[in-house]
């Protein structure tokens, strides 16, 4: 529970306590099962309720789950052989490439999509981007799900956007049941970090 003292409404204590248990979670301590199609579903419902200043709602989404994730793993290894690591022609290098869409069993891809006439600076269309993937990850959180956005040169690769049709990749959700207890975490208090003027 929430350690305010405040008496707040019931809704604002749920809120809060699953903002503070969400937590980035490594693709190794997820477990493999599969997310149910309506948990997925509600999941990117939540996504779509981001605030959005020009109400463009510039997100997409791509989800990758069950065999479908055999696509997602021709991405990984296509955007890999295209970049400039050493090892990029290097056939087992690429087979951990398309292995990695394998090891979590959600993947949802975070595409930018800017209006063909933009009403807003592209700064403020990724930011709503970046509100539509923390709504995601909170429910996400309050459905007993943990994972991690990530935005390596792979999930942010042009290659990677093309294949998947998008203008701009800001990185994938990978989400999970994880396979044993969340790690605990902290913040350096408010008084750190704001201050009040009245």
């Amino acid at each position: 529970m929430t350690t305010l003292d405040t008496p707040f409404p019931p809704a604002a204590l749920t809120v809060l306590d699953v903002i503070r248990s969400r937590r980035t979670v490594d693709i190794s301590l997820l477990k493999p099962d599969a997310v149910p199609r309506e948990v997925v579903e509600a999941i990117l419902e939540a996504g779509t309720w981001a605030p959005n200043h020009g109400r463009t709602e510039p997100w997409r989404f791509t989800v990758f789950t069950g065999e479908g994730r055999a696509q997602l793993a021709e991405v990984f290894a296509q955007a890999y052989a295209a970049g400039s690591a050493p090892d990029r022609e290097d056939g087992a290098a690429l087979e951990a490439q398309r292995a990695r869409a394998w090891r979590a069993p959600l993947w949802i891809s975070l595409e930018l999509h800017m209006p063909e006439k933009p009403k807003m600076p592209e700064w403020e269309e990724q930011a709503a981007v970046a509100c539509a993937a923390q709504n995601m990850w909170l429910a996400a959180t309050a459905f007993g799900l943990a994972g991690k956005w990530v935005s390596g040169p792979v999930m942010v690769s042009p290659v990677a956007a093309e294949l998947l049709g998008a203008p701009k990749l800001l990185g994938l959700l990978f989400l999970g049941y994880p396979a044993g207890e969340l790690p605990s975490s902290t913040r350096a208090p408010l008084s750190e970090k704001v201050t009040w003027v009245e």
